[in-house]
């Protein structure tokens, strides 16, 4: 065993990738690590695409469903130059039935965990992939399907080694009242597995202070908190040229965020009708993009590539993040922490931020003077008018952010910190 750099095997649905949001924070944990020591196993029909790694074993849903009902031999090992792979044939019906079932209800839950715990999925050549690898410490990234759970735990205590967990969601806390009893089975085999796991796991990384803490008061366990890192650098110009100002937003559409960017581009047509706010992302239903249609102020951009959008929020005047107002929101978001804020901060842009009170980004960024924070509709012109007409003010919150970014979102300081704990871990478990 090399104790320097431990060999570790990460369990994920998403592989590591340099554009999509989990792939990239957890390739982050790995930044020149050797790829030698670094193995993962993951879930998602995706194509990686990461320097970090170069030995991958992938078993999709589809493939999944494919070995509980005929039992075939399914999984494969993956290089990044390997495409997505095509189904077709009588591999598209089994697809046909998983998208349907996508929808994530109590039965689906069940009925995907169920599947996956058959281990009808697990082939020779997945176990032989693992014990060539001979992984010295587990990494999992939590979910909200406990089977992930079940196979990590699996592989951990067949060979003896520690496991620690990467936690940015608090799907462990998330009940809610139902007539259900397909709920109620689901939610106490995923606090039953979530428990195990936890006794078992020897660290958590958590994704921001708020969710460490709510997990601290629950488990005993050892922590720490590293935050979304990121490698973004400011352009390297004193002053834009845009006119009039260039406002963005730049990622998810769903979770009820149309609302609340549509409320932000009514507001600057309110103080100019020369300004717009230019949103990029992929809609998620008919009934957001006739929302966007219908409203002047939004100029809807499509999706761009993870180096376009770099390079969008670098020449904006105002970087934008939203979150939607319902009771709902409020509590389904209390621990959220959208991954693009380092890049906002990182960007060299002013960044405004529209959301509810009490949920951990807005706690965090007012808390840091990071961003200009609205809690209250009422008060969205009055905090717009003042921050596109007042450029020192913006310049202050840019180097606030920048600071902020120094201390907590560097990637090469993260990927540090995890190093750190792996081997301390591994070290402890080696004796």
């Amino acid at each position: 065993m090399n104790i320097d750099y431990p060999k570790v095997l990460v369990v994920s649905h998403n592989c590591f990738s340099t554009t999509g949001s989990n792939g990239r924070t957890l390739g982050n944990f790995f930044i020149n690590w050797p790829k030698e020591s670094l193995a993962q196993f993951y879930i998602y029909n995706e194509v990686p695409d990461s320097p970090v790694c170069d030995n991958y074993f992938r078993v999709t849903d589809t493939e999944a469903l494919k070995a509980f009902y005929k039992g075939t031999k399914v999984g494969r090992t993956v290089k990044n130059e390997v495409v997505i792979d095509k189904i077709e044939g009588n591999d598209l019906l089994l697809s046909k039935v998983y998208k349907r079932h996508r929808r994530k209800t109590s039965f689906n839950y069940i009925a995907r965990n169920f599947i996956w715990d058959s281990n009808r999925w697990k082939s020779q050549k997945f176990i032989d992939w693992i014990d060539e690898f001979k992984p010295d410490i587990l990494l999992l990234q939590i979910g909200d399907f406990s089977f992930m759970f079940k196979i990590s735990m699996t592989i951990a205590k067949e060979r003896n080694i520690p496991i620690v967990l990467y936690n940015s969601e608090d799907y462990y806390f998330k009940n809610k009242q139902s007539f259900s009893p397909l709920y109620y089975l689901y939610r106490s085999q995923y606090v039953w597995q979530f428990e195990t796991l936890m006794s078992y796991a020897s660290h958590t990384i958590y994704i921001c202070d708020k969710l460490q803490d709510t997990y601290n008061r629950q488990f005993n366990h050892e922590s720490t908190v590293l935050m979304t890192a990121t490698n973004m650098v400011p352009l390297l110009q004193d002053k834009k040229d845009n006119d009039p100002f260039v406002v963005s937003y730049l990622g998810n559409l769903g979770l009820g965020r149309h609302e609340s960017l549509i409320d932000i581009a009514k507001t600057l047509q309110e103080i100019d009708p020369n300004l717009y706010l230019d949103v990029y992302g992929k809609i998620p239903t008919e009934y957001v993009k006739s929302a966007f249609e219908n409203c002047t102020g939004i100029r809807y951009k499509g999706l761009v590539s993870y180096q376009e959008v770099i390079q969008i929020m670098q020449k904006s005047d105002l970087l934008v993040h939203a979150e939607n107002f319902s009771e709902f929101s409020k509590r389904d978001l209390k621990h959220a922490f959208s991954t693009k804020i380092a890049d906002c901060l990182a960007s060299g842009t002013c960044f405004f931020v529209y959301a509810p009170e009490n949920i951990a980004c807005t706690e965090y960024l007012k808390g840091n003077n990071g961003a200009v924070v609205v809690t209250d509709k009422s008060d969205l012109k009055e905090s717009l008018t003042r921050i596109l007409s007042d450029g020192e003010l913006r310049q202050i919150y840019i180097d606030t952010a920048q600071q902020i970014v120094s201390e907590r979102h560097s990637a090469k300081d993260n990927g540090e910190y995890a190093k750190a704990i792996i081997i301390d871990i591994v070290k402890k478990v080696s004796g």
